[in-house]
């Protein structure tokens, strides 16, 4: 087992981590995030070669482009030298991203978040609530659940758990607001 003061794993994927912001709102993330350098920090991290993981604990925070990602712990799974699967854990796990083309950021919270690069699925877990802009309370779309996933490839965007039947989705939309100078009459 190795031990890794600060950085990243070299055998982590860009890609990894990219779709995880994009599942905030069903907009695409930027195509440039996948090509920068990712960076991550953390308190400590360590390798284990046999298990295929990365295990990153304390104020653990990740930046590929625009996106951001923080957590408490998180841990990366490989397999045959890919990235398989990635769990955030947090108070919660916090996610940033800026869509193409967009003018405010995609947010999403919950005390846990899985990526699987492979399938390009998303899911935030337990208290998951996913926004646009940077204040939640004047966000026009924001969705609350206990689960919210996100297909990346097919833009397919789900929240609850009808298996379950447990909990309720909560999703709020603002009216678009008009522009000023349209709505007052001349003087």
């Amino acid at each position: 087992m190795n031990k890794i003061k600060q950085g990243g794993n070299p055998k982590l994927s860009g890609l990894a981590l990219l779709g995880l912001l994009a599942a905030a709102q069903p907009v695409p993330a930027l195509d440039s995030d996948s090509k920068q350098p990712m960076y991550i920090e953390s308190d400590t991290a360590t390798y284990d070669e046999k298990k295929g993981e990365t295990i990153y604990v304390g104020n653990v925070k990740a930046t590929q482009g625009s996106l951001e990602v923080y957590g408490d712990k998180m841990t990366v799974y490989q397999k045959d030298n890919k990235t398989d699967k990635i769990i955030i854990l947090g108070r919660p796990a916090r996610l940033k991203q800026r869509p193409e083309g967009g003018d405010q950021d995609m947010h999403g919270t919950g005390q846990r978040a899985d990526y699987f690069p492979e399938t390009g699925i998303l899911i935030l877990y337990d208290k998951a609530v996913t926004w646009e802009g940077e204040d939640i309370n004047i966000s026009e779309h924001v969705v609350r659940s206990d689960r919210i996933e996100y297909d990346t490839r097919n833009s397919l965007y789900k929240a609850g758990n009808a298996s379950t039947g447990s909990k309720r989705v909560h999703v709020t939309i603002q009216p678009k607001k008009e522009a000023e100078d349209s709505a007052s009459p001349a003087p």
